[in-house]
């Protein structure tokens, strides 16, 4: 009698057949607007009201590009979430210094043009985000900071350290209760010591750019997308092993150092090298979709952070590196694309196997 029931379950076919390897773009999106509110309350909390009105701004002109876009050609749909998030990354990418009126202008501006150039193709190769970060740039170029590295600190074994102990990032008064439990329950075990300062500049390292700031919230928020894969991992942990490989191996070698005594944690923890790898590097359509593609891509834009972003501190570095990869990327959509091309014609002309 079982076996009958189990039968008859076993014919039933489900209302709903089809499921989703990967969630879509919309649940994506307001995915990353959630885990972006998060660090926008952290500005709030630690009342950086300058960065939060930033912010506000190229929000602000997102959006206003969006509904003009929207009025004069009502075929297109108003992407809200979309258009909400690039706007927000916008002006977590510029100095909390950068005057608002003129960053609603360019957010305002290069949405529009990038809405009428590319918006009706299907080349969605080249990330806005970091075209207008490009143009506030040259724009106000004395609103971003300088590197904080300097030159004599090059050829020395921790860099980061000797920031720390010169003040440029602050150290909180947990930092020594979570650095000497750390050191003394795990990494003692390993023989690894962590250096103070390291707790305080993965929570908080009061850079005047926002996005370079909270780099602990930046690590919980690839988990949330990477676990459901809502973003492939591959990319990111490829692009942050290359770079900070090159860094710990050759870049003291470049500047009459030692070989093999690169700073890592000063390279992965500024320069919003996390950011950018987690919210930017595989932004929807700038990436190749094969696997081999991929790794390339990835494995392409350590190298390039690494001669172009060195060591780290760089204000604007990581957003000339996503701009290259995405040229880099154009490139290789089209051999991935001709590849599949010659795939389907070969199916289709392939003689049918008669039956015997």
């Amino acid at each position: 009698m079982n076996s009958k029931k189990d039968r008859m379950k076993s014919k039933l076919v489900s209302l709903k057949p089809y499921i989703y390897e990967k969630p879509s773009i919309s649940a994506v999106s307001l995915k990353i607007l959630i885990l972006l509110s998060v660090q926008i309350a952290m500005l709030f909390f630690t009342k950086s009201f300058d960065a939060i009105l930033v912010i506000a701004c190229s929000t602000i002109g997102a959006l206003l590009a969006s509904l003009i876009h929207y009025i004069f050609n009502k075929s297109n749909k108003f992407l809200i979430l979309t258009n909400l998030i690039q706007g927000i990354i916008v002006g977590m990418l510029l100095p909390e210094t950068y005057p608002p009126l003129t960053v609603m202008f360019i957010s305002l501006i290069t949405l529009i043009i990038f809405k009428y150039i590319f918006e009706d193709t299907e080349n969605f190769w080249i990330n806005i985000i970091s075209v207008s970060i490009i143009i506030a740039f040259f724009i106000g170029r004395n609103y971003f900071p300088d590197y904080q590295i300097t030159t004599d600190l090059f050829t020395t074994k921790n860099p980061s350290v000797a920031l720390i102990n010169n003040g440029v990032f602050p150290v909180y008064d947990f930092d020594s209760y979570v650095t000497g439990w750390l050191n003394s329950e795990i990494f003692s075990k390993c023989k690894v010591t962590l250096p103070q300062g390291l707790i305080s500049m993965l929570w908080d390292t009061h850079s005047i750019i926002p996005a370079f700031r909270f780099n602990l919230l930046t690590v919980i928020a690839s988990i949330v997308l990477f676990c459901d894969n809502s973003f492939t991992a591959l990319i990111p942990a490829i692009f942050l092993t290359v770079y900070a490989i090159l860094v710990r191996l050759f870049f003291p070698l470049m500047t009459g150092g030692d070989f093999n005594q690169g700073d890592i944690i000063l390279a992965l923890f500024t320069s919003g090298t996390l950011f950018v790898a987690v919210f930017m590097l595989q932004w929807f359509g700038t990436h190749p979709m094969t696997i081999v593609g991929k790794i390339i891509y990835s494995f392409f834009a350590g190298i390039v952070a690494f001669f172009i972003v060195g060591c780290g501190t760089s204000p604007i570095g990581m957003i000339y590196v996503v701009i290259i990869c995405n040229i880099l990327n154009l490139m290789i959509r089209s051999i991935e694309e001709n590849r599949m091309d010659k795939i389907m014609n070969r199916m289709i002309t392939a003689k049918p196997v008669k039956e015997e």
